[in-house]
Order: structure tokens, then sequence, then C-alpha cells
């Protein structure tokens, strides 16, 4: 597959592009690249939180996202330092895993991830 991140825009049908901070197209997904960004559900997008979009990605890209298919959406808080992976079963997302401190996150798609929670925030302060 491929990892992509911000700037790129991914374009839903009836929607308003949006930006996320991550993306990931597995070679069998419904996302494809296209001159203007990504057309498609991605198999996985990735949003940070900031107090600035916090909102937006908790209630209208989450909303979004699920309509479009999207198999799995992860939100990172760095200010909670916590990792939560939403897994899409039919046209909604449920949380599949929250994970914090020295919790390894298993991810639905990809499984095991190869740091903990504390790991991916080690450098935040630094």
């Amino acid at each position: 597959g491929v990892w992509c991140t911000a700037p790129v825009d991914v374009f839903f049908p009836g929607a308003n592009p949006v930006e996320p901070d991550n993306a990931v197209l597995l070679p069998d997904g419904p996302a494809r690249f296209v001159p203007r960004g990504i057309e498609g559900a991605p198999d996985l997008l990735v949003e940070v939180l900031s107090p600035s979009n916090r909102g937006h990605d908790l209630l209208t890209k989450h909303a979004l996202y699920a309509r479009a298919g999207v198999r799995e959406y992860w939100l990172v808080d760095p200010e909670a330092r916590t990792i939560e992976m939403l897994a899409l079963d039919r046209d909604a997302f449920h949380l599949a895993v929250a994970a914090s401190g020295d919790e390894t996150p298993v991810s639905p798609l990809f499984g095991t991830l190869p740091l903990t929670a504390a790991a991916l925030f080690a450098d935040i302060d630094a």
C-alpha cells in the first residue's frame, strides 16, 4: 500500500474535499490517486487532534468518513497522549482500540503497531 501525509486532498462524492493528516491506500482498496489528490475512500485516515480542529475531526470528518466507507479512522490526541482506532461496521465507526501509556495499539487492519502509545508521544515535549 501507500502511506501519504498532508497536504493531500481527499475527494468523496457529494462532499467538499478534506485534508487528513495521513492516509493509507491498500492495493485492492477503492481509493485512487489522481492529479488533484485521492478520489474515493482510503483504507485508513489518521487525524491528529488539536484545539483548533478537534470538533471538526470528531464530528464532521467522523461522519463523512463513515458515510464514504473509510475502513479505519485513527484519532491521535497529543494532549491526552492517546490513540483511538475506529473501525467501520456497516455505515458507522465503532471504537476498536484505545491505547495510552505502555499499551501497544493493535489495528484491526494492520495488526500490532511496532511501538507503544508512550513511544509515539515520547518526543512531544523535547
